[in-house]
Formats: C-alpha cells, structure tokens, sequence
C-alpha cells in the first residue's frame, strides 16, 4: 500500500495545512484531480490548505519546513451530528461524544520553535500492540521527526482496570509477550517502551501526565478505545493535559469504520445488524482511502537517544514476566506459547495460511481429521468458510481474534489481505452480501466486531452491565450454584457443550459456534443470568474484549441488539449433530466418551444401555431440554414473571 500520509493529504479526509495563508479553501475531495494539489507540488511552492471547521487535528510539519500536514482523524461533527442529536436534544450525551466533542473545541494547535528537540509520547494501550498500520503511532512518529525529537512508547498496566473488567491472566499474559516482542522491534528503531504499574485507576490520567511533563514532551498520542471506562479516562487526560499545556491526540484505530459515521436515515445509531452492515459495506466501500488505507510505518528515532540524558534511561525498563494477581501456573503459560505465538509475524502468518492455504492438517485443537478434511485437493480454508465456519471438529476459521482483541494486527490489513483471497481476478470491495462466498462471510464476521464497537459507544449502559432490552432487567434468574459449576467444568452430561467448555478451560479459546451453544444452554435451558457466563468468559478468554463478548452474550441470551428471538432455543442434541457430525471434537475434548462411535456420542445417556453409560464414568444429562425448553419460554414471554405467577 502507498505510503499513509501522502495519499490521505490529497483526499477529502485528509487535508494539508501551510502556515501564514487565507482562509479556508474547499476540501481536497471537492477539487477536480488536477486541483488537489499532489503532495509533490507542496515541495516547491507553499500550499494555502487548512483545516476544516470539523477538524480532530494533528498537526505536524513535514520535513519541508514550508509544509504542515493536518492528518484529520474522521471529521468530529459528522460523527457527533450522527450519534448526538438525538441525546443533545434532551441535554443528554454519551461519554464518546463527550471526548469527540472535546477534542473538537479545542485551539488549533501552534507550533514554535520550542517544540525543536522534544520528544513525543505514544500511549500504547492494550488493543494497539502492534507497529504496523496503527494510526496514532504512525503520526507520532511523523511529529517526532518534523520537530527532531524522539518517540517514546508507554504502555501503563493498570491491575485495578484488570480487576474491574474481569481481565483474564491468559489475556495478560498474551500482552506481556506481545510487549516483549514489541520491545524488542522498538529497540532496534532506537525507540523506548518504557513500561509502569499505576494503582489505583482513578489516578491514572494525573500520573500519565505527570510522565509526560518529567520527560519534557508535549505532545501525547494514543487511540480511542469505547468501553465508558476508558473514554472518561481519556476525557480526564485530555483535560489535564490542556490544563498543563499537553496536547493530546486520540485517533480512531479499533474498527473499520468508526462508530457514529454508519447512521439511519434518521441520523441515529443502527440496533440492528443487517441494514447497519449494507450501509457500513457501502460507506467502505466508496471510501477505500479513508478506511483500509494502511497507516505509514513507525520510523526510527536518532541513535543519540540511547545515550539522552532523559530519554536514554528509559531503554532500562523492562516488561515484567507476570502482573501480581494475574499469574499462570508453569503448564498454562506452556501451552499458552504453544498455542496463541506472539507478534505481528504470527499474526500475519496465520491470516496468510486462513487465506490462501487449504485445509491440510488437524488444528492442534484436535486429534484427527475427519473424512471431510482428508482430500487431497481443497481450496483455501477462506474459500470453505461459508460452510465450514460451524465445525469446530475442523480448522476452518482464522484463529485471529486474540490478536484482533489485543491489536497485534488491524482489522484493515485482515479486510485488504481478504481482497486477494480465493480468486484469480481479486475483487477490490467487501463482499458481505455473498452468504455463499467464504470471503464474504468472513469479512461480515469482521463487520461484526465493528458493530459491536459501534454499540458501546452507542449505548453506554451495555458497558454497565445492563441488558440492551431493558425489559430483560426484570427476568428471574435460576440461582444454583451446582449447576453454574458443572457448566463451567464441563460436567453437563451434554457431550458437545462439555467439550466447548473444556476447550475453553484449558486454551483460553472456544469455536464461535460453541460459544453461542453453550451461551445459550446457560441462559435458556439452565435458566441462569447471563452475566454469569459473560464474566465466566472474560475471565477465562485469551480474547477476552466487551464488545464482542457482551454482545454475543446478549445475542445468545436475548437481551441484546439484534439478539435471537427468545424463542429460538438451540437444542444441544441437534447442534452437537450439526457442528461435530463424526465426534472428533467430542473423543479430544471429552476422552471419557473416546470409545464411543458417531451414532452414539453425542447422547450416550440414551443411546447406550445403562450398564455401559455407567462404565464411561460420565455424567448424565444434568436437564431434560424438552421440558427446561418450555419454562425459558414461558419467562421470556413474561420477564419478571416466575413459574408460579
């Protein structure tokens, strides 16, 4: 991909900026081509671009000392106008239009020489571990150059955020390695990450600039994250750093397409999937630019920074092995290793294999192949995934959601690697709108994630706890404590739902289809509170994120956006038969039942004869789903309502 900032200069999301010029002209995206003023010209004559009134600006001079780019996150006003007029109406805003808002407001930033020789601080947080196509970390570096001084990389832990948002160790863990390796690569680029523990949360704004202030900076990068947490963090952040003459940058990274630009004709926030994913597909693709378009690469600060009187000693701190409280035994970090590598190359290693590599080999999440997966001859796994995504007994899927959920790769280099995949004439747009093709449905699973994003940010309750449909705070829950440990062991006497479970106590990991199976076994024939499960799985999952695990959650529970109907209950009999045909993923997961052929493992309890079930020292069904089924229905349709009432 060209390089970020030229080409992002001469579009409408982009603009260039010259000091000492009139007034604004019209955006570059409103000029014929050969208006737009290619960012050669710029080298021999000053250009008279400014900023829009919607400016989010980050404003750095070019190596050309004539020239200033303003790199425009997405316009503020068209995502507040889109997710706040409706709030604004009645005087009430959500804390991500607060921080936009904020950002707006602020004075133009105005460089002078004072700025000559400082260094520029990038705020890595923990779904950014990456240096490749991440936009706040691309344009710190750019400041740092422009103005000669050096980029410094902090990463805060913050184990009171861990406790708080049920952060699980194998999450941690992931991120402790994926800094390791980022230390490593910084260093090469004679680039610090210095890392720090700060306790308790709440101090955490005050300390960061404190930091910043001691290191001599002025400038702090970093991109927005949506859980409500973490936006009020950042608000406090950006006022203190007005407070103290910082400028703070935040940058729109963590989805495609940003929440507040994909909007009812109304102007508000979508609550519903399928028109939200046309229109964000639309908007996608007719904006390559602004939304694939890769960020430019981390350039290297000058070797004199090792030996800086300030900046040289933070090459000495180093990434800790474990954060207190969030430890692995010797055997999980093992298996962890084995299992979730990290850095951006196994990352990327993965995403080329899912793309343009065939099935040809048993997932280390199982034992063997099933006969489906031993012909020779196979497409890509991408080409198969509209069939094959619903077969944890096979490795059909990406394996990239715990890098997707710590940042170790951009879901825009998972969307431009897709445009290639499975075809000899590559087609240059998303394709969600094909259900048959594996492309298309895997970019729709990427949409997903943007979705889910977009809802956070959206509707700030669901970063709460609370149920999107709020009819559902109402429902009475099972409380039995038995049950709830059963289902967390694997112990359900359900095959299919034992392995998921089991799958997920011991890799961090679940299929997706398991984890709607088991999501729903919990909330509708167990009939207990999904907020169980939720935190179950946040503290289990090596990728663990709020949006994606709430939201499916909600789906599976019915109380969130775009969820299933309630009445749609998913028999675990007929999905283990559906999602595990030949019981491969049962014999690895559950080897109690290894013995057992196709036709009875996924119901041993009724298709073995009593004295044989006993012999497999495995329990039986802990509910009958045809009656359970009837009273998840019957509270569902009554929320608040017991079975007495």
């Amino acid at each position: 991909m060209a390089n970020f900032f030229p080409r992002f200069a001469r579009r409408g999301g982009w603009i260039r900026w010259c000091p000492g010029k009139g007034p604004p002209l019209v955006p570059a995206s409103r000029l014929p081509a050969s208006e737009s003023c290619p960012y050669k010209t710029c080298l021999s004559a000053p250009c008279s671009w400014q900023p829009s009134a919607y400016q989010q600006s980050i404003l750095f001079i070019s190596s050309h000392p004539q020239i200033m780019v303003a790199s425009l996150k997405r316009s503020a006003s068209s995502e507040i106008s889109g997710l706040a007029q409706k709030h604004q109406k009645s005087g009430q805003q959500t804390p991500y239009e607060d921080l936009l808002q904020l950002l707006d407001k602020r004075e133009p930033s105005k460089r002078s020489t004072e700025d000559k020789g400082r260094p520029v601080v990038y705020w890595m947080r923990m779904r950014d571990l990456r240096l490749s196509d991440n936009r706040a970390l691309a344009v710190a570096s750019q400041q740092a150059r422009n103005q000669q001084g050096h980029l410094v990389v902090l990463h805060v832990f913050s184990p009171g955020d861990y406790r708080a948002h049920d952060r699980s160790p194998r999450r941690i863990d992931f991120v402790l390695r994926n800094l390791v390796d980022l230390r490593t690569r910084l260093h090469s680029l004679n680039i610090p990450l210095y890392t720090v523990t700060f306790e308790p949360r709440k101090e955490i704004p005050q300390k960061v600039i404190d930091l910043i202030q001691n290191w001599g900076a002025n400038h702090l990068f970093a991109n927005i994250e949506h859980e409500i947490d973490e936006l009020r963090r950042d608000i406090r952040v950006v006022k203190l750093g007005r407070d103290h003459k910082i400028e703070v940058d935040l940058f729109h990274d963590t989805c495609i397409v940003e929440p507040g630009k994909v909007l009812t004709k109304q102007n508000n926030p979508y609550s519903v999937f399928g028109p939200w994913q046309r229109n964000w597909a639309n908007l996608v693709n007719s904006n390559f630019d602004d939304y694939i378009e890769s960020a430019a690469e981390c350039g290297s600060n000058n070797e004199d920074a090792k030996t800086d009187n300030i900046i040289g000693k933070l090459f000495e701190s180093e990434v800790p092995s474990f954060i207190p409280g969030f430890q692995l035994s010797p055997e999980e970090i093992k298996a962890m290793k084995e299992h979730w590598k990290e850095g951006e190359q196994a990352a990327q290693d993965l995403l080329q294999d899912f793309l343009h590599t065939p099935i040809k080999s048993p997932s280390s999440h199982q034992t063997t192949l099933t006969d489906d997966a031993k012909s020779k001859k196979r497409p890509a796994a991408v080409i198969e995934y509209s069939t094959l995504r619903n077969r944890p007994d096979l490795p059909g899927t990406s394996k990239l959601s715990a890098y997707l959920a710590a940042g170790v790769i951009s879901p825009r280099a998972c969307i431009r690697a897709s445009f290639g995949a499975g075809t000899t004439k590559p087609v240059n747009k998303l394709q969600v709108d094909r259900r048959d093709l594996g492309v298309g449905v895997w970019q729709s699973e990427l949409g997903w994630r943007d979705f889910y994003q977009h809802v956070l940010a959206a509707w700030p309750r669901v970063s709460m706890g609370k149920a999107f449909h709020e009819q559902y705070e109402k429902m009475v829950w099972e409380h039995d404590e038995k049950f709830f440990q059963k289902w967390k062991d694997g112990m359900t006497g359900y095959p299919f739902i034992d392995a998921c479970m089991r799958q997920l106590k011991q890799l961090g990991y679940m299929h997706n289809r398991g984890r709607m199976c088991v999501a729903m076994f919990l909330t509708k024939d167990l009939m207990m509170d999904w907020h169980l499960g939720e935190k179950w799985f946040m503290q289990n999952l090596v990728d663990g994120d709020l949006g994606s695990n709430n939201g499916g959650w909600q789906w599976s529970s019915s109380t969130g956006t775009d969820s299933q109907p309630y009445f749609r209950i998913f028999a675990p009999l007929a999905q283990s038969e559906k999602s595990d045909p030949n019981g491969d993923f049962i014999r690895y997961w559950v080897p109690e039942l290894k013995s057992l052929s196709a036709k009875n493992i996924h119901d041993p309890f009724h298709s073995l004869s009593k004295e044989k079930f006993e012999k497999l020292n495995y329990p039986k069904p802990m509910v009958d789903h045809a009656v359970v089924r009837k009273r998840a229905l019957a509270r569902y349709k009554n929320p608040g309502c017991s079975d007495n009432e």
